[in-house]
C-alpha cells in the first residue's frame, strides 16, 4: 500500500513538472521579456508619457512600437507587434499612469503594466521615474519592477546625455543586461538609434515622436 501511495505522488509530481517546467523556462530565458514596455530610452520603459511610432530591429529580430499618450500624457497605450522570428505576431499591449508630473525639483513618475495580454507569459508591473537636468543636457532615469517568474523586485536605470544639439549619448540596465548607444535627430521628432546590447547584439531603432 505504501509502494504504492509513493508511486502515486511521483506520478503525479512528475506530470506537474511536465507541464510546469516548459512554462517556468519560456518565462526565464526570453530574452526580451523586460525590453520595449513603451516609449523608451533604448528598450527599458521611461518615467514620461508620449505619443509615437517605432521600428525595432535587434540584430535580425524586427518589431514595431506604436504608442498613444491621452488625456494630455495622464495615460499611454501602447502596443509592441513582433515581425519575425519565435515571437512573429504576437501584439503586446503596454500601459502607463502617470503618477506625478515633472516639475523643477521632482522627477516624472508613472506606474506601469507591461504584456497587459500575456502573449510573452505573466504581466510586468513596474514604476519608472525621470528628471531631465537642462543645464546639463542630462536626463535620468530609474525604476523598480517586479519579475513575474520569481517576484523579486529590481531595480533598472539609465541616463542620457546630449553632446551635441542632435547627439546624445545614453546607456540603460535592466534585468543585468547592459545596453549603450547613440541617438541622432535629423529632423524634429525623428530621432535614429544605434546601439549594442552586452556588446554583442546590435540594435537599430527609428523613432518618429508626435505632439498634438
Amino acid at each position: 500500500m505504501s509502494f504504492s501511495l509513493s508511486l502515486k505522488r511521483t506520478l503525479c509530481s512528475t506530470i506537474f513538472l511536465v507541464f510546469l517546467l516548459p512554462a517556468l523556462v519560456s518565462a526565464q530565458s526570453n530574452p526580451r521579456r523586460f525590453q520595449y514596455m513603451g516609449t523608451s530610452v533604448f528598450s527599458i520603459p521611461t518615467g514620461f508619457t508620449r505619443s509615437a511610432m517605432s521600428y525595432i530591429n535587434d540584430s535580425g529580430h524586427s518589431a514595431a512600437l506604436f504608442s498613444q499618450s491621452l488625456l494630455s500624457g495622464f495615460i499611454e497605450v501602447s502596443m509592441l507587434r513582433h515581425m519575425n522570428d519565435a515571437e512573429k505576431g504576437k501584439n503586446v499591449v503596454n500601459f502607463k499612469l502617470k503618477m506625478i508630473e515633472e516639475d523643477t525639483l521632482i522627477p516624472s513618475v508613472v506606474w506601469g503594466v507591461s504584456d497587459v495580454n500575456t502573449q510573452l507569459g505573466s504581466k510586468v508591473f513596474y514604476f519608472a521615474a525621470s528628471k531631465s537636468v537642462e543645464t546639463f543636457g542630462v536626463t535620468l532615469h530609474a525604476g523598480l519592477y517586479k519579475d513575474p517568474v520569481s517576484t523579486d523586485k529590481k531595480a533598472f536605470f539609465a541616463f542620457e546625455k546630449m553632446i551635441f544639439p542632435l547627439v546624445t549619448v545614453g546607456a540603460e540596465r535592466i534585468d543585468d543586461v547592459d545596453s549603450y548607444g547613440i541617438k541622432l535627430s535629423p529632423y524634429p521628432g525623428l530621432s535614429l538609434e544605434i546601439g549594442q546590447r552586452e556588446q554583442k547584439e546590435e540594435f537599430y531603432n527609428l523613432n518618429y515622436y508626435r505632439s498634438y
